[in-house]
């Protein structure tokens, strides 16, 4: 990612990454270099990781200097040092896509021919992408010759399938970890804040994939500005300032609210009534699972396997997109269900617990060790 060095995916690696540790097995990273990356994998370093950087300089690109320095010199660094590095020591190589297509990119087009075996992870999909012939053709490569290649969401597989028209047999899905402690019992639903209703939000501040610019219109409807409601939006991101403006524009300085990071989870959605991820694109958020365990009704988009973790009316509803009449024409039901929430949230912790596998990172062991 160009504007976050932590997210979904490194949580399911880093995860399994300490399993193995534990295990008594050698481990080793290769990740890019960003300073808030190194402060998350001082953990995996204490238990006796090895970790290696790939230069990443300027790769914000916050300004034109920082562009510059990162099209011009960062790239080759990086293609030179990936391409030294010696992956021959290695039994087992798992490859991290933040997306679906990351490796059919410079330096890692046809790295895959220098690993003894490897897995292929994909944490997203775009469901209109045309693939090019060369990229295709790489990409086949790498899902062809993968041990195993692990979607966050099943549909992956699916979309994939369609648009490289092809069949992949070596395909599953799993989860991400939690990122908070697994909740064994239901919690305890909040009372009103202030008289008012919390609904919240937890991801990237990225209006192209997380649609918070079509959610902030919706709240600016007539019928929502007397209703009691509050709105939350966790998570930093490239389109903060854009974000915090359109509130402005729109006087809802009162009632929603850019919170950024949050570094307590559990708090924040022990204290919420309602969870959003009304999202353009995504596969299977942890946010909406940790949402459940927390005992909260959900809204979700029709996006990746979201879905299958809602009831409609039962423990949450399903947006048909995350366009401004799709997200009004949700929230309007579920608002006129409001008593209800409560007791939809004691099934999402149900749905919770018969989804949810004991131990993420000893599955994602179990799939790429078979």
């Amino acid at each position: 990612m160009n504007t976050d060095p932590w997210g979904g995916s490194e949580v399911q690696w880093e995860a399994t990454a300490a399993y193995c540790l534990q295990k008594k097995m050698h481990v080793t990273c290769l990740v890019y270099d960003w300073k808030e990356k190194k402060v998350k994998l001082e953990g995996l370093k204490k238990m006796g990781a090895t970790i290696y950087y790939i230069p990443n300089k300027g790769r914000r690109k916050e300004n034109i200097f920082q562009r510059l320095r990162f099209e011009w010199f960062t790239r080759i660094e990086q293609r030179i040092y990936i391409n030294s590095f010696d992956f021959s020591k290695f039994d087992l190589v798992v490859v991290n896509q933040g997306g679906f297509m990351d490796v059919t990119n410079n330096p890692w087009k046809k790295l895959y021919l220098k690993f003894k075996k490897y897995c292929l992870t994909y944490h997203n999909y775009t469901l209109q992408y045309q693939f090019k012939k060369t990229k295709a053709d790489i990409l086949k490569n790498w899902i062809n010759n993968a041990h195993v290649n692990i979607g966050d969401a099943i549909k992956i597989k699916s979309i994939l399938e369609l648009q490289l028209n092809a069949e992949f047999k070596n395909f599953t899905s799993l989860v991400n970890p939690l990122t908070i402690e697994r909740t064994k019992t239901i919690t305890a639903y909040p009372e009103l804040d202030q008289g008012n209703y919390k609904i919240i939000m937890l991801a990237q501040l990225d209006i192209a994939r997380k649609a918070q610019d079509n959610l902030i219109r919706v709240f600016a409807l007539p019928q929502w500005l007397t209703r009691n409601v509050i709105v939350e939006l966790y998570g930093n991101g490239e389109h903060f300032d854009l974000l915090q403006n359109l509130i402005k524009e729109n006087n809802l300085e009162h009632k929603i609210f850019l919170k950024g990071n949050t570094n307590n989870v559990s708090a924040v959605l022990e204290t919420s009534h309602l969870v959003l991820q009304i999202t353009h694109r995504d596969a299977m958020p942890i946010s909406v699972v940790e949402a459940m365990s927390k005992s909260r009704p959900v809204i979700v988009s029709n996006v990746g396997d979201m879905p299958l973790w809602v009831d409609e009316e039962i423990n949450g509803w399903i947006s048909e997109d995350a366009t401004v009449n799709s997200i009004t024409e949700v929230l309007e039901k579920a608002w006129l269900k409001r008593e209800n929430w409560k007791q939809m949230g004691e099934h999402s912790f149900n749905t919770f617990l018969k989804r949810y596998p004991e131990s993420v990172a000893a599955e994602f062991y179990k799939l790429i060790s078979n």
